[in-house]
Formats: C-alpha cells, structure tokens, sequence
C-alpha cells in the first residue's frame, strides 16, 4: 500500500494540471490588463502600477526559460545561425516598435532622434541578454533530455 495520503492517477494529475495551467494563464493576462489600465486609463504615476509590471515581466521570463529548460526540445545547435539571427532581429524590430509605440502615442511624448538611439540600444541590450539565457537553458535543457534517453 501506498504512503501518499492521497492517490492520484496520471489522468487525474494531467487534469489538475490543465487547471492550475489554465488558472496560471487567467492571471496573467489579468494582471497585464489591470497594469495596462491603470497606466494608460487611470494615468496613474509608474509607483502605483511598477510592482505589477516587474511581476508580469518576470513570471514570462522565467516561464519561457523553464518551459525551454524542462521540455529539452529546442537545442540551439541545431539551428541554422542565421535563423537564430533572424530571430534575435524580429526580437529587437518588436521591443522596440513597442517601446515607441508606447512613448509617442500610448503616453503622448515628442521623442527625439536621441531617444530614439537609446531605446534601440536599450532593447538590443535586453533582448540580447534574454536571448543568451534562453539559449543556454535550451541548449541545458536538450542535453539533460539526451542523458535521460540514455
């Protein structure tokens, strides 16, 4: 006999999961229109709603680097190079058609060439810095899957 209090079969276990993914998911798209709201709709200063975003920001983080870690599916290697570039340039293009999107009409400023600059900077830093952990976390992920089949 078993020790667990509570016997759960593989049926019952997915099932739970597909509620606790389900109920994961719900909210953080809460949380992303509550943050949203409350910046452009209420106009509230960024202390009021920046614990929400920073929250938002790295539960994704990290769940894209689990989800690359745990599956073992994606092994960097194994991309073509200028895929991965590819990738990595479509990652910039959108953080940063983002970002200006949100200070020139989301928020209302005038932003100069300058800014401009330093928002492209900002996003290649960014995005880099992700790209390289989500990178090795699949590449991590794919050997520790390769030594399981073994």
């Amino acid at each position: 006999m078993s020790k667990k209090p509570i016997n759960i079969d593989e049926r019952e276990m997915n099932i739970f999961r597909n509620i606790c993914t389900t109920l994961y998911i719900i909210t953080l798209f809460s949380l992303i229109g509550i943050q949203l709201y409350r910046q452009f709709a209420l106009h509230q200063p960024q202390e009021e709603w920046n614990d929400i975003a920073l929250l938002i920001a790295f539960n994704i983080v990290v769940l894209l680097g689990s989800v690359l870690y745990v599956s073992g599916t994606i092994n960097p290697k194994k991309i073509k190079f200028r895929y991965l570039i590819a990738g990595y340039l479509g990652f910039i293009l959108f953080g940063f058609l983002f970002t200006i999107f949100k200070y020139t009409v989301l928020l209302g400023q005038n932003i100069g060439l300058t800014q401009v600059l330093d928002y492209l900077l900002i996003v290649a830093s960014i995005s880099g810095l992700l790209a390289l952990t989500w990178g090795l976390l699949a590449f991590l992920g794919s050997k520790r899957i390769e030594k399981l089949i073994e």
